[in-house]
C-alpha cells in the first residue's frame, strides 16, 4: 500500500505516510463521491504505516486553504456603551448569574457587533444548557472571525452537545486546523471522535484518538481510551454501546475561564 521495499528507511516510511495520509484524510472528502473510497485507503495507509513501524507517531494536521477573515479584536474598537454592558456581564457571568451575564452581552452587542461579544453570549447559553439558543451567537462568532480556532471550538460542542454530528464535526475540524493550544487540540481530537463514532465511521475514530494521544502525551486518559477502541468491535451492538457509554464519560467541557480571563486582561487592564 505505501509503495516500499525492505530497504526502506524507517524515516522515509514515515514521510510518505504523511503524504498519503494527508491525500486520502477522509474529512478533505466530504460531500466528494469518492468519499467511500479515500476513508477505505485512508484505513489502509494506517494498517500498513502500523505494521511497518510499529510505533505511533503524531501527524500534523495541513494547514487550511484559502483566505480567512482575519479579525484582530482590536477592544479599543468597542464602545464605551458596550463595555459597560461587557464589564457588567463578565460579572455576573463570573459569579454564575448566567441570565444577568445573557442581558449584558446582549445590550453590548446592540452597540458593537465584536466576534467575541458573540462568542460569550454563546458560553452564556451554554452554561444554563441553552444549547439550541447558543447555536447563533457561537456560529455568528466563527464569521465574524474564523482564524479563531477556539470559537469554532465552542460552535463544535454546541453542536455536540444536540448531537447534531455532522455540524458538530465541521466545526471542530476548523478548530483542529486552527487551535495552536494542544490541550484544546487534544480535546477538539476526541470530540471528534466521539462524533465520528455515532456515525459509524470508525476509521476516523482511531485516528482523531491517536492525535489527542500525542497532543496530550499526560492524559492517561485518551490513551486507555484508545486501547478501549482499539479492543472493542464496533460492528458487534453490545460492545458498541458500551464503548459509546465510556466516550460519554471521558466527554471534555468547553473551558472557558481561560478565554474570560484573556478578555478582561486586554480590554480593561489599561483603563
Amino acid at each position: 500500500m505505501l509503495g516500499i521495499d525492505s530497504s526502506t528507511k524507517t524515516e522515509d516510511i514515515k514521510r510518505l505516510y504523511r503524504k498519503l495520509a494527508a491525500k486520502y484524510h477522509p474529512d478533505k472528502h466530504q460531500g466528494n463521491p469518492l468519499a467511500d473510497l479515500a476513508e477505505e485507503k485512508f484505513k489502509e495507509i494506517n494498517e500498513a504505516y502500523h505494521a511497518l513501524v510499529g510505533e505511533e507517531v503524531h501527524y500534523k494536521k495541513p494547514k487550511t486553504s484559502g483566505k480567512r477573515k482575519k479579525n484582530k479584536n482590536n477592544y479599543n474598537d468597542i464602545s464605551e456603551n458596550a463595555k459597560d454592558s461587557l464589564y457588567k456581564g463578565l460579572n455576573y457571568f463570573n459569579g454564575g448569574n448566567f441570565h444577568r451575564a445573557i442581558e449584558n452581552f446582549t445590550n453590548a452587542l446592540n452597540f458593537s457587533k465584536n466576534p467575541t461579544l458573540y462568542n460569550l453570549l454563546g458560553l452564556a447559553y451554554l452554561e444554563i444548557n441553552e444549547y439550541r439558543k447558543s447555536i447563533d451567537p457561537l456560529v455568528k462568532a466563527t464569521e465574524l472571525d474564523d482564524t479563531n480556532g477556539k470559537y469554532f471550538f465552542d460552535a463544535g460542542y454546541a453542536f455536540y452537545q444536540l448531537k447534531v454530528w455532522d455540524a458538530a464535526v465541521h466545526f471542530l475540524i476548523e478548530a483542529y486546523n486552527l487551535l495552536e493550544d494542544t490541550r484544546k487540540l487534544a480535546s477538539a481530537c476526541v470530540y471528534i471522535a466521539i462524533c465520528n463514532y455515532n456515525v459509524g465511521k470508525t476509521a476516523r475514530v482511531e485516528f482523531f484518538l491517536e492525535e489527542a494521544v500525542n497532543y496530550d502525551t499526560e492524559n492517561t486518559s485518551y490513551r486507555i481510551l484508545l486501547e478501549e477502541f482499539k479492543r472493542s468491535n464496533p460492528d458487534e451492538l453490545s460492545q458498541r454501546s458500551k464503548f459509546l457509554n465510556k466516550l460519554d464519560r471521558f466527554s471534555i467541557a468547553s473551558q472557558v475561564e481561560e478565554s474570560l480571563g484573556n478578555l478582561f486582561h486586554n480590554i480593561f487592564s489599561k483603563q
